[in-house]
């Protein structure tokens, strides 16, 4: 999936310390090894109870109990990426059956009372300076107590065994909400009159009935397509509001979900389940909510760029023939991405459909890998892992060090980037294993996982360069962990400031330079696509196009920038709103109805004729369809990002000493670290409030 860089050549002969697992299980085998995992731990965990109380102390104690955390996640992590990945159905349901069973004993093990006790002597003795931790240490202890302490250790009676069964049941409904949606498998029906304006690829890859009418599923790269190439805007709110409907039985569970939640917080003494989720994390929920508040100001600037969508709008459909007096100009929800290419298009002279041929999957990303390459002190080394693989398209890359940085192995990076039934319809990361250093040092193995079409060249959208580039850095992020403990290695780190690094990282596929260098045209990257092409062309394109395409394509990201991040303040303000201190009671209204306040983006609330809603609400359920709000979302850290990115990378961007500098100084500490000191170390002084809620 990568093409051979130089260091991948040096590093040929180079053998990885630890070999790729075996992945080969049977749902069988995935029980069996979950049960077997289990008994070693508590045997393990019973035993370390059992010792007397000279030997509690944070060696004695804590090393220990984090020596059998870093096996638990290991064990667990190994069972869990088949639910995500497999194309056997048993198989996924085994992974989730098990992932059941080290959730309900994770909850066991935080409800120890004699753990707890040994942990609580060692931590009572770390604040009154009987014993003496380094900073990691002392984090790392804190955030073990608070672990246990949020699971009503502290309490006794009646009140912990209500928080611990409340504690099992938000992991069955998140659970059960998060597989629904994996397993969707939902569409709509469209004659091919409404599907002007979609690429013919598309449109030839699809299914078709006896009616010749052509399926049109929902996962994101349907709508990714269908909202932006759509000419009839009744096949854009058809499928848009079919998409905010799927997952019907999610409306339920998330709704018992919400009020599990905030009835675990009050047991627990929050004020809500917004103040309990955002404990232990960079910023409270008073900077949360004031920084949410504050970025409203973008709201202007989106109504700015509406103006120019309206007017995109009005003279496409004069264009197409319908007179000006029946023209409704607002931008529904389902315009803005196809009104937002059209302005590019014409404004910024931008043909995403061509730009694409300049982004081959192949080799984009293996100049991506470059790009880290020379950023970070990193090689990569195409490996053939000698055990199975879950499907064929799958590669494996060991990853090195270069030899000026020492030259250790680093970890696994697993490709797994296209789009296929039964596969998890996201852009993310799943561990395969966590890293951890220490007496027995375990190296990451990480999934990057992709949704991108399947079809053949395998041609990247300028947003999913972005999105790929994004997922690298979380993949990057956690291979350069340097933590002893696996729940602090590399991306395991507080909540708020997990997508940080990556969102920093976005910036790069910003840059025209950079995006120039990751540039060629697809024909060049195959024999086979080059003699397609010529087939119908005189002559191939030029190897790489101007630099000033990419400018022009920075430039044009300006058309609907507010727009989207009113979008994501929608998502961050209703995640803190359902889970506030007062009780919602219908979740899809308020969904719907904050969106239409956030972004002022007509939906079927507003509009008129047959089709109206009369400013009803309960016309779709789109939070049923967001997976972040079932594992808890959270949003923001753009603006972290952006003033690290303009601190110390706008001037060069491939800038390899201070590439080096923010690896030593930031992503090697993981969660080890409290994360606001280790950023404003970085960037060279205390973050200003003021500059991160600039736009």
């Amino acid at each position: 999936m990568y093409e051979n860089t130089t260091a991948e050549i040096m590093l040929e002969t180079k053998e990885p310390p630890q070999p790729p697992f075996e992945l080969n299980h049977s749902p069988e085998q995935v029980m069996q090894l979950t049960h077997a995992a289990i008994a070693t731990s508590r045997a393990s965990l019973d035993v370390l109870t059992a010792k007397t109380n000279a030997d509690w102390t944070f060696d004695g104690f804590i090393i220990p109990f984090a020596e059998d955390e870093n096996h638990r996640l290991l064990q667990s992590c190994l069972i869990n990426y088949h639910q995500y990945v497999s194309k056997d159905r048993d198989l996924r349901d085994a992974s989730r059956a098990a992932v059941k069973l080290w959730t309900e004993y994770e909850q066991e093990v935080k409800t120890r009372r004699d753990l707890f006790h040994g942990i609580d002597v060692v931590y009572k003795k770390s604040q009154d300076g009987t014993i003496i931790l380094n900073s990691e240490e002392r984090h790392y202890l804190d955030r073990v107590y608070l672990k246990f302490c949020r699971n009503a250790m502290h309490i006794n009676g009646e009140i912990k065994q209500q928080v611990q069964l409340l504690q099992n049941r938000i992991g069955e409904l998140s659970r059960e909400c998060v597989r629904n949606f994996q397993e969707e498998s939902e569409g709509v029906w469209l004659e091919e009159a409404e599907l002007k304006g979609l690429p013919e690829a598309y449109v030839a890859s699809g299914k078709r009935n006896a009616d010749n009418m052509v399926f049109v599923g929902l996962k994101r790269h349907d709508l990714d397509v269908v909202l932006k190439f759509a000419t009839e805007e009744s096949t854009r709110r058809r499928v848009y509001i079919a998409a905010e409907n799927k997952c019907p039985q999610n409306v339920a569970l998330f709704e018992e979900l919400v009020k599990s939640r905030a009835l675990l917080a009050s047991l627990l003494g929050y004020a809500s389940y917004a103040e309990y989720a955002i404990q232990g994390r960079m910023l409270n929920l008073s900077q949360v909510t004031e920084r949410l508040n504050a970025s409203r100001k973008v709201a202007d600037k989106a109504a700015e760029e509406r103006v120019v969508l309206m007017e995109a709008k009005k003279h496409f459909l004069i264009a197409q023939g319908k007179p000006e007096d029946e023209i409704d100009p607002r931008i529904y929800i389902w315009d803005l991405n196809f009104y937002a290419r059209l302005v590019k298009t014409e404004k910024f002279d931008i043909d995403e459909m061509a730009v694409m041929e300049y982004f081959p999957l192949k080799h984009t990303l293996a100049g991506m890998l470059q790009i880290f390459e020379q950023i970070f002190g990193l090689h990569f080394q195409p490996v053939n892992s000698g055990a199975w693989v879950w499907d064929e398209e799958v590669t494996v890359c060991a990853v090195w060090n270069e030899e000026a940085m020492g030259g250790e192995f680093l970890g696994y990076i697993y490709f797994d980037l296209f789009e296929r039934p039964g596969k998890h319809n996201t852009n993310c990361n799943q561990f395969l294993a966590p890293g951890f250093k220490g007496s027995n040092t375990s190296y990451p193995s990480i999934i990057l996982l992709a949704s991108f079409d399947s079809i053949a060249p395998h041609l990247l959208r300028q947003r999913q360069v972005v999105t790929l580039f994004h997922e690298l850095g979380h993949t990057i992020h956690h291979l350069v962990g340097r933590t002893r403990f696996a729940s602090t290695y590399g991306t395991s780190t507080s909540h708020d400031f997990v997508e940080i690094p990556s969102n920093m990282l976005e910036h790069w596929c910003w840059t025209p330079s950079i995006l120039h260098s990751l540039s060629r045209h697809y024909t060049y990257t195959s024999v086979e696509d080059k003699e397609a092409y010529l087939k119908t062309h005189a002559h191939l394109p030029a190897d790489k196009p101007p630099i000033d395409l990419f400018e022009r394509l920075v430039a044009a990201q300006a058309v609907d920038e507010a727009c989207l991040m009113l979008n994501q303040l929608h998502y961050a303000l209703y995640d803190l709103t359902i889970h506030g201190t007062t009780l919602v009671e219908d979740l899809s209204v308020l969904y719907n109805r904050m969106r239409w306040e956030c972004t002022s983006l007509v939906g079927p609330d507003q509009l008129t004729g047959p089709d109206s809603h009369g400013g009803d609400y309960h016309w779709g359920s789109g939070q049923a369809r967001f997976p972040h709000f079932f594992r808890n979302y959270a949003a923001g850290g753009e603006a972290y990002a952006r003033i690290m990115f303009n601190t110390r990378f706008q001037r060069n961007p491939l800038d390899g000493a201070e590439g080096r500098r923010y690896r030593r100084k930031v992503l090697e500490k993981g969660g080890s670290l409290p994360e606001l000191p280790l950023l404003e170390d970085f960037v060279g002084g205390k973050i200003d409030t003021s500059d991160i809620l600039g736009v």
